[in-house]
């Protein structure tokens, strides 16, 4: 596409997911990315992405972040923060990128199951499906890639780690999406290659979308034969072994959803549905 023109791109924290991002965007050709993260010196890139400017932001500092994105003349700010803080921090980010002025597009972190629908269930999916209103309010056009679970977090779901076994609430017999962090960034069909980069930030295709993707659909039962372990079913009102309280209720939570349908990339919270093959967007 002779027409595409390079885009001054944002990337908020470069963890496992951010750096195939980072790594796809470079790739291109198409992308002058800045990486921003709370900590510039903590953080270090691997070799082939030394280049990339890592820029020591404050979350918190509205003004500060306005200037920076403006300097910088972003149009698109894409966000892989995945904690709690991280995810509330998306508001000064968001209200940030409407002032600077520049951002014609913001990413929030999904990276997950669908989270419409999600408001007021006093979760991550409802801070996730929050953020998207507030943005809405403040007139900011948003993109949402929601993925299912990611291939390389499934042994650590099902507690493989704490005692050699595939451990599930209910029957696991649910299927759910599944894909891998390289189809968001690296391979040749990577959900930012195909979506993000060919469009205008101002483009319909982009604006107030939700695009959706799945690998492919498993159960948890399919993991104990993939993984060749034991199934241990855990006793109702439970958790999922972990090595932490806090990974224990992160663990549980995510298997209710899968236990409930909603870690299909094609469900729908609203109508309480799976609306089935994952099409382009929304």
């Amino acid at each position: 596409m002779s027409s595409i023109t390079s885009k001054n791109i944002a990337l908020v924290g470069a963890g496992g997911l951010g750096t195939y991002i980072l790594r796809a965007l470079i790739a291109t050709k198409q992308a002058n990315v800045i990486v921003l993260t709370r900590t510039a010196s903590a953080k270090t890139l691997p070799p082939d992405l030394s280049s990339v400017p890592i820029i020591e932001a404050d979350y918190t500092d509205v003004s500060a972040l306005t200037a920076l994105l403006k300097s910088h003349n972003i149009e698109i700010v894409v966000s892989t923060l995945s904690s709690e803080p991280g995810l509330k921090a998306q508001y000064q980010l968001a209200d940030a990128a409407k002032a600077s002025g520049t951002v014609k597009l913001f990413v929030p972190s999904e990276w997950g199951l669908a989270s419409e629908g999600a408001k007021g269930e006093g979760n991550m999916f409802a801070i996730k499906d929050e953020l998207a209103e507030h943005l809405k309010t403040i007139g900011l056009p948003s993109t949402r890639f929601y993925t299912g679970f990611f291939i390389e977090y499934l042994q650590w779901v099902v507690g493989l780690e704490t005692n050699n076994s595939i451990n599930v609430l209910g029957k696991g017999e649910t299927p759910f999406s599944v894909t891998s962090e390289e189809d968001i960034g690296e391979s040749k069909q990577a959900l930012l290659h195909t979506f993000l980069l060919p469009y205008h930030p101002n483009s319909p295709h982009l604006q107030n979308k939700s695009l959706r993707m799945e690998g492919e659909r498993v159960t948890i039962c399919d993991l104990a034969r993939i993984f060749n372990q034991p199934l241990v079913v855990i006793p109702e009102g439970n958790e999922i072994p972990a090595k932490t309280g806090g990974e224990a209720k992160t663990k549980t939570l995510l298997q209710n959803e899968i236990a409930a349908g909603r870690i299909s990339t094609g469900w729908d919270r609203l109508t309480k549905t799976d609306r089935g093959e994952c099409g382009r967007g929304e």
